[in-house]
């Protein structure tokens, strides 16, 4: 044997003892998305890649001498056969461009080893995350790929391209490239992007790479920009079998897959969902472009979003022989089916496309779409469902430089009980032929056909379909059926329906999509169940004749006896910025809802019916017709979430608005998402008093919705500090983190905390909570609400009293109580907890249950440090106070500039002591003066001491303070500073001036919102106290449930001491805050104590002004 062979026979035995020991990819059956087994043996050389224990210095050719960057591998070139590995779990940050090429039957292949998370590749805003340029022959398996960036871009996950040359007749053909078991997401690509920007992009920007035999398969593709996978092999005479199968792509910008300029290129067995969700333009889920003898098999679309084209599939131009077969398309905004043809350019053509055996159920639009001049199309046996309500036509040709012309539609079975029909334009030679029209078909398309069918087609259960492709089971006709060998025969009929079954090619085939004997009605297989019908939602017509199950009504909402659709009564909204909702319990995570109803108004305003808090953004659909409309709308819920508001609501205008037989129904799991394990339900046992003096939390407490990146009993020793965050569990939403419980006593008790920390920002709160479950609780809090404030809150069954009283405290430290006497419950709070003052009055509840502990929610501005939680049950007396034995100031020495504040902390011991307060004082306040809180200012040049001194025991340390001249002043955002007031504000002012300055610049709850009722000009002014010098502003604005929202055209002005001047303007702003984009704007310095956003116009859509944030930097 010579030693070349013995050094290859070495490396795969190597490979396969490597993946025996778990240190190459280990198998898994969880879904076809994960990490498998890789097919591939290493005939060359093995290298490892190692993000902490690696170094590039090594050989890399094991585990223990491996490389560690990426820039050691891309700068290497790799022979065929080799095989690099990168460690399971570890994180690489840029570009990944390994150099060489593989051959024929010796691919180089890169992949993970060890047990663990798919290793991390992230772009990090690189142009690609991984890059191959004139190479062939690579595999690639079991990664993830990521891209993202703050602002948008032309990025990918995965860029292969190159220059095959520009003689068009003899091209450098590249070959072989496998991309598998990948999880690409977070690409922040163009939207729309001109489709070079997504997930996988193979193509060259000269648009001459030719490539062949690329296999882009079973990868997850989701939550990037622009498309998920573009696969273009420059020109079908020199580029075949390129293939994008069993992928799982969603949540895409544009589109999600596209197939170009090949022969031979196939698209199956995909689940392609949510696309065409962020981009405007003309995007397809699934569709070829120049390619032939295509083939678009076995795939499941469903919830297109509405926009351009917006189709399940599509055979676009430059293409001939393509072959939509088998496939299930659902809920698409846009329809079934595109064939399409640019006929403005002669040269262009799309002919020969054949539709054959799918099912489409409740698409929307039209079902079939053929535009411009298509030559020789053939439909048949296709099963379409149209259900009541849907407006979708069945048939439409359109114009773009001509018409369609031979188009056969031949053994279709069209179910519509909707009204849509067809439309033919100037497109000739239709020719229908054994079709079943059943349900609403105008009588011209049926004359059309001589040898049509008009009964009940006798479906097993129609409608009944739901998400997956196994679902379909009731498109099977019944024995009897009048389908059953009435249709026409077709050549090259593809020899099977859609569920496998052998069709014939000499004998008279069954109409639709199934061919078979018909099911025995008597003796029935197990067929899917219908859809859900038990509606989700409470009083859904409001035949209650109240609000029974809406437990958040608001500005002139009411249910009336006139205007009703059906029944008795319906929902009336009179106000602008009225509104309903109902807050649905006990929801599935990762599950389809479909949410519908009816609408209409008089005189103004817009019927809105839409989903908010199940795991992403807004969503509605609007009803503007005075007559009762009926609309739906298809979400999805997040990966925890069970719980979904939903609400009705009269976005402006005068009039009235009214709705009536609203519906909410279980759709259907979504397909390929990781099942999630929730976590059993904490069991509560009896609480005990907690000091909070450990290193590590006691077993009694259990967190709902922990966050543990915000909280920690170690950042202030002694204390449970929790750091406020964006969430609430207000009205119905469920979203507020790091509730921290025990279980409560038996009886009556009082609960007590001593809370440092005051909040800052809008909403942010801290306090203590007693907590039977989301919807019924009572809270006593520090908030900054309409400044700084106490509030005590009783919400039972979504239902929510509150009182709030002012703040008036000038230190951190607060003192907070809760009684409970019997089903009573009363709030108090103190400066020095020794004297109390109630909040609101004693409230009642009968609550069962019962959980007690912490809570901070609810905005960003708070981090509340909890020094102790003590529970005292009734009758018994309180702890007994611990002496304090010091105390011990941090730092003990501190440069200042003059001007300068900072925040000196004192320890007291023991760390259980009972009563922490302490003064504070200055030797010298002409140079640093202290406050109440430790909080010291520099006044002038020289030094001071500090001291601290507790009120137990008067125990005191001392801290020297410096104080030199103050350097040149930096810009800063001054903005939350101002004073703001406003032009108008929504619903009665719950969108105030102040929210645009409380530094959260992604949440629709955390605007300024101008009055929707009123015109613009609209405006925000900000007033200091003090003069300051201006040269920059940054304006977020929109609305995180619709896109271009943004303000439209604004000026910043300033004022001059007589006269507001323009400092800066903007037009047809592009900046939508939707997408966490906002206008940057840098002028001249100003000197001024004024500054105002003045608004003419307030959105492309309407007048009303959308602030999320506004930044104002000055010195």
């Amino acid at each position: 044997m010579n030693g070349m062979k013995m050094n290859k026979l070495i490396g795969m035995l190597l490979i396969w003892v490597l993946i025996a020991a778990g240190l190459a990819p280990a198998a898994s059956a969880a879904t076809a998305y994960e990490a498998e087994l890789s097919p591939w043996i290493a005939t060359g050389t093995v290298y490892y890649v190692d993000d902490l224990g690696g170094d590039d210095a090594n050989a890399g050719t094991s585990p223990a001498a491996a490389w560690q960057t990426l820039s050691k591998v891309s700068g290497t070139v790799f022979e065929p056969g080799d095989a690099i590995l990168f460690k399971a779990g570890g994180i690489w940050s840029g570009t990944l461009s390994p150099q060489g090429s593989g051959s024929d039957g010796q691919p180089i292949a890169i992949d993970k080893y060890g047990e663990g998370a798919k290793p991390l590749i992230a772009g990090d805003g690189a142009n690609a995350a991984i890059y191959f340029y004139n190479q062939e022959y690579w595999e690639v398996r079991n990664l993830e790929i990521t891209n993202n960036a703050e602002t948008a871009g032309q990025r990918r996950g995965i860029h292969v391209s190159g220059d095959s040359g520009n003689d068009w007749n003899n091209m450098r053909e590249y070959k072989h490239f496998v991309f598998e078991y990948l999880d690409i997401h977070s690409v922040k690509g163009q939207q729309g992007g001109g489709w070079h920007s997504g997930g996988i992009i193979v193509w060259g920007p000269g648009w001459n790479y030719a490539v062949s035999d690329v296999v882009v398969r079973h990868n997850k593709i989701y939550s990037l920009d622009s498309v998920g996978v573009y696969l273009n092999g420059a020109t079908r005479g020199f580029s075949s079998n390129n293939r994008i199968e069993n992928n799982m792509i969603y949540d895409i910008s544009a589109d999600g897959a596209i197939l170009l300029n090949t022969t031979d290129g196939v698209i199956e067995n995909n689940v392609v969902f949510d696309t065409h969700k962020r981009a405007s333009g003309y995007h397809v889920p699934l569709w070829t472009w120049g390619t032939k003898d295509a083939v678009i098999q076995y795939n499941e679309v469903f919830n297109t979003y509405p926009g351009g084209d917006a189709m399940a599939y599509d055979s676009d131009f430059n293409s001939s022989g393509t072959i939509i077969q088998y496939n299930y398309s659902h809920n698409n905004a846009g329809g079934f089916v595109l064939t399409i043809n640019d006929g403005t350019n002669p040269n262009n053509f799309n002919k020969d496309t054949v539709i054959r055996y799918n099912i489409s159920q409740n698409d929307h639009h039209t079902i079939f779409t053929f535009g411009g001049p298509i030559e020789n199309t053939l439909v048949h046996n296709n099963t379409v469902y149209i259900p009541e309500h849907s407006s979708a036509r069945v048939f439409a040709s359109g114009e773009w430089g001509g018409y369609a012309k031979d188009t056969y539609f031949y053994n279709n079975l069209i179910v519509n009980y909707g009204s849509g029909g067809y439309s033919f334009g100037q497109s000739t030679n239709n020719v229908f032929d054994s079709n079943l029209f059943y349900g609403n078909h105008p009588a011209n398309v049926l004359a059309m056909d001589t040898n049509k069918i008009t009964s009940d087609p006798q479906l097993s259960s129609p409608g009944s379909a739901t998400i997956g492709r196994d679902t379909t089971a009731g498109y099977q006709l019944l024995q009897g059926s009048p389908a059953i060998g009435a249709g026409r025969i077709i050549q090259a009929n593809g020899g099977k329906d859609y569920w496998g079954n052998p069709v014939p090619a000499s004998a008279n085939p069954n109409i639709g999509a199934y061919e078979g004997p018909g099911l025995d009605p008597n003796n029935l297989p197990t067929l899917p169940p219908s859809p859900e019908e038990a509606n989700l939602l409470v009083n859904s017509g409001f035949e209650a004749g109240d609000f029974t199950g809406w437990s958040y009504y608001y500005n002139g909402a009411a249910i009336v006896d006139s205007e009703r659709r059906t029944g008795d009564y319906a929902a009336k909204l009179t106000n602008a910025g009225s509104g309903v909702e109902q807050t649905v319990t006990g929801l599935k995570p990762n599950t389809m809802y479909i949410l519908s109803g009816y609408g209409k108004r008089t005189n103004n305003g817009s019927a809105v019916l839409g989903v908010k808090n199940y795991g992403d953004g807004f969503m509605d659909v609007h009803m503007n017709s005075s007559n009762y409309t009926w609309r739906n709308l298809a979400f999805r819920t997040g990966d925890t979430n069970t719980s979904a508001t939903i609400y009705l609501y009269k976005s402006s205008g005068t009039g009235e608005v009214y709705f009536d037989d609203l519906s909410l129904i279980e759709y259907g799991e979504v397909p390929g998402s990781t099942p999630v394990v929730l976590p059993p339900d904490p069991v509560f046992t009896e609480g005990t008093s907690d000091e909070f003096n450990t290193s590590t939390l006691d077993a009694q407490w259990n967190w709902i919705r922990e966050n543990n990146a915000n909280w920690s009993l170690t950042a202030q020793p002694g204390y449970m500090r929790i750091i406020s965050e964006a969430g609430d569990i207000v009205d119905g939403q469920a979203s507020a983190k790091n509730i921290l419980l025990t279980g409560a006593p038996e009886g009556d008790w009082t609960i007590d905390t001593r809370m440092v920390g005051k909040p800052a920002s809008q909403w942010s709160q801290g306090g203590l909570i007693v907590y039977e479950n989301d919807q019924s609780y009572f809270r006593l809090t520090r908030l900054y609400g309409t400044g700084n404030q106490f509030q005590f809150t009783k919400q039972i069954n979504t239902v929510r009293e509150h009182v709030e009283v002012p703040d008036t405290l000038e230190s951190t430290v607060s003192y907070l109580r809760i009684v409970k006497q019997g089903n009573t419950y009363s709030g108090y709070y103190s400066a020095d907890g020794v004297i109390y003052t109630q909040v609101w009055t004693t409230q009642t509840a009968d609550l069962t249950d019962l959980k007690i502990g912490l809570i901070v929610c609810a905005g960003t501005g708070l981090a509340a440090g909890f020094d102790y939680f003590h529970i005292t049950p009734a009758g018994t007396n309180p702890p007994q106070p611990t002496p304090v034995t010091g105390v011990a100031l941090d730092p003990a020495e501190l440069s200042m500039e003059v001007g300068e504040t900072a925040v000196l902390s004192a320890t007291v011991t023991p760390i259980n002591a009972t009563n922490k307060v302490v003064t504070w004082s200055s030797d010298n306040p002409a140079v640093v003066m202290a406050n109440a809180n430790g909080t010291i200012t520099a006044m002038g040049i020289g030094s001071a001491v500090i001291s601290v001194t507790t009120a137990d025991g008067a125990k005191t340390d001392t801290s020297v303070v410096q104080v030199v001249p103050q350097s040149p002043p930096q810009a800063k955002n001054i903005a939350h500073l101002a004073d703001l007031s406003a032009s108008s504000s929504h619903e009665n002012g719950s969108f105030p001036p102040m929210l645009a300055v409380d530094g959260v610049k992604n949440q629709d709850a955390s605007r300024w919102i101008s009055n929707t009722a009123l015109a613009g000009p609209h405006w925000l002014q900000l007033d200091w106290d003090t003069y300051y010098e201006i040269s920059h502003v940054k304006v977020w604005s929109g609305f995180k449930g619709l896109i271009g929202r943004q303000i439209a055209d604004f000026e910043i002005q300033y004022w001059d001491g007589s006269v507001w001047q323009t400092a800066a303007s903007v037009t047809n702003n592009t900046q939508d805050g939707r997408f966490d984009q906002f206008v940057d704007l840098v002028f001249p310095a100003v000197t001024t104590n004024k500054v105002r956003m003045y608004i003419t116009k307030g959105s492309a859509y309407d007048q009303v002004a959308r602030l999320f944030e506004i930044e104002v930097w000055g010195k």
